[in-house]
């Protein structure tokens, strides 16, 4: 690969015709290295999310390009790596079932299955929660999901998260580290630190209704601003209670996954709705993600929603505030300055 530009990791989404012709034309430029086997379907699926860029230009995350990243599909026994208009043929980084952004040394990729194998795993499994056979996913999900990836890739190669920066190798490292150790990862962390003690879960339960009902009410709706400024004071003071039970180090792990994920899964969801189209889309991106703010899940799944509906808020709170956004700051201080804004 000619990449060399330091990507750093996700750990801790127009004219629909217009982006037809435009990934048309990428796809005529595409050089094929070797012999790669790609299916047409992964070619079209990463055609159509590079066609895509400008809705997420619209979005206004300042300088989110796709193209900045490789994007490698993985069939089983290759990856397919998307890059400056080539395709190259490897072999594989890391067999994954779902998407990820993964460190290749000295940057970060987007690794995902392509679509024949994460269809032949998910048929083997059963399905899986919220990609059960029948649920609809498909290509137009696959595309969102490169562009969610990718968000990861960008927000940590361009930013500190809440201060923290973290190189390929710090993350190889830590995944070293951690290779082995039961009960090691994020996801268990919270399992430990939160699903597991009733009064805390109790009343993120509670936060999670309350979050869901100021994002699909009609103050939102009808841009009633000193009630949603009102809910999101009374939404605060419940969480700020709520986190002084919690250890500093669980509470700054609840904020992080809240601003990479939430904001990654904000993105998507933009995506996905322009992918299907006006009338389809909104449909889908109403049942998938504004009907589910108050699903409680155990893990990380749940910090998903929240940090989604606390972007959601500040669109109608401080409508600029992706410009400015450089991931120093908590979703928490953004929606706390936002709300004093209000006069």
């Amino acid at each position: 690969m000619k990449k060399t530009k330091t990507v750093l990791s996700g750990k801790q989404l127009l004219c629909k015709g217009a982006a037809v012709l435009s990934g048309a034309a990428l796809l005529a430029g595409w050089i094929l290295t070797g012999n790669t086997g790609i299916a047409s379907e992964d070619k079209k699926i990463y055609e159509e999310a590079a066609s895509l860029q400008p809705v997420v230009d619209e979005i206004g995350f300042q300088d989110f390009k796709l193209k900045d990243y490789p994007v490698a599909m993985y069939d089983g026994k290759h990856d397919y790596v998307f890059y400056e208009g080539e395709i190259e043929k490897r072999e594989p980084v890391l067999e994954t079932f779902a998407g990820t952004a993964y460190p290749v040394g000295d940057h970060f990729e987007v690794i995902i299955p392509t679509m024949k194998r994460f269809e032949s795993l998910l048929s083997l499994a059963g399905g899986v929660e919220g990609m059960a056979s029948g649920s609809g996913y498909g290509e137009e999900e696959q595309t969102a999901t490169i562009w969610h990836e990718a968000f990861h890739a960008w927000q940590l190669s361009s930013h500190q998260i809440m201060g923290e920066r973290m190189t390929p190798e710090d993350f190889t490292e830590d995944m070293e580290t951690a290779s082995g150790q039961a009960g090691k990862t994020e996801e268990d962390f919270f399992k430990k630190e939160v699903d597991q003690k009733k009064d805390v879960k109790k009343e993120l339960e509670q936060e999670m209704r309350l979050l869901k009902k100021i994002v699909t009410g009609s103050a939102m709706e009808k841009g009633k601003i000193d009630e949603v400024r009102n809910a999101v004071l009374e939404y605060r003071k419940l969480e700020d209670g709520r986190r002084e039970k919690m250890t500093q180090e669980a509470a700054d792990a609840e904020r992080r996954c809240e601003l990479t994920e939430g904001t990654a899964y904000y993105v998507e969801g933009i995506v996905l709705k322009a992918e299907k189209g006006s009338d389809k889309g909104g449909q889908t991106y109403k049942e998938r993600y504004l009907e589910t703010l108050d699903k409680y899940e155990d893990g990380r799944g749940k910090y998903y929603r929240i940090g989604m509906a606390k972007c959601l808020i500040l669109d109608q709170l401080s409508p600029d505030w992706k410009e400015t956004m450089d991931f120093s700051k908590s979703l928490d201080e953004m929606l706390d300055e936002a709300v004093s804004a209000v006069k």
